[in-house]
């Protein structure tokens, strides 16, 4: 329950601030000079999304060698408790 409400709360304040920012504006498109007329939420939050997207494939990726290494121990692990179990007809006990 308490995960779903932090979500609806943020689509609920966009929701509302999409509704509350209708008015036209027109961006330039530097250097070319396109502009166009967007409303002014779209204005405000496409930026921020691009940045948000951005942010999480940079830190998706500076994971990735983590990620990568955790796997390698998992499979190490796996092969290491086959090994145990050949040598021992006996399951190991959990930790």
């Amino acid at each position: 329950m308490i995960t779903y409400l932090l979500p609806a709360l943020l689509a609920a304040a966009l929701a509302f601030f999409a509704l509350a920012n209708p008015h036209p504006v027109a961006v330039t498109i530097w250097p070319e000079g396109w502009v166009l007329e967007i409303p002014l939420w779209q204005a405000i939050l496409a930026p921020c999304l691009v940045t948000f997207l951005a942010g999480a494939v940079t830190v998706w990726l500076a994971h990735l060698p983590a990620r990568r290494s955790a796997a390698q121990l998992r499979q190490a692990a796996a092969l290491l408790d086959a090994e145990l179990a050949s040598r021992d007809p006996r399951p190991a006990k959990p930790r």
